[in-house]
């Protein structure tokens, strides 16, 4: 692993040494990691996230309704799109690492055929699958 040095706010450093004192992080190199990970995989359709908890994290993060800092243009968990934006990531994410079956699971398990979410994952596993 290849070490940076950057360097943050004060008052950012405080709210992520606040974010590992209430366990939501183990370590201020794990936010800042995740955090990473997060933009790129924002910004990078191509990109995979590498991190470990990765996919524990962003549920961790996605599960949270209101908290200080919160965007309050973000759509959260009691949004009805929320979740099937968190779906159509998990599809992409499993089809890009080749995990078609594990995609297949969490759409069977998410939701029922009839639905119009369960064709449009399944179109997404399609896409990424076949590409």
């Amino acid at each position: 692993m290849t070490q940076e040095t950057i360097r943050f706010s004060e008052s950012i450093v405080d709210e992520v040494e606040d974010l590992v004192e209430d366990g939501e992080f183990e370590h201020k190199s794990e936010f800042y990691r995740f955090a990473t990970e997060v933009l790129l995989n924002a910004l990078d359709e191509e990109y995979d996230p590498e991190m470990v908890k990765y996919d524990r994290l962003l549920e961790s993060v996605t599960n949270q309704t209101e908290g200080p800092g919160l965007d309050p243009g973000v759509q959260r968990d009691d949004d009805a799109g929320s979740t099937f934006y968190r779906s159509a990531t998990t599809i992409r994410r499993h089809a890009r690492r080749g995990e078609l079956e594990a995609a297949e699971d969490h759409i069977d398990a998410h939701y029922p055929p009839e639905r119009g979410e369960y064709l449009l994952l399944e179109d997404l596993l399609d896409y990424y699958a076949d590409g």
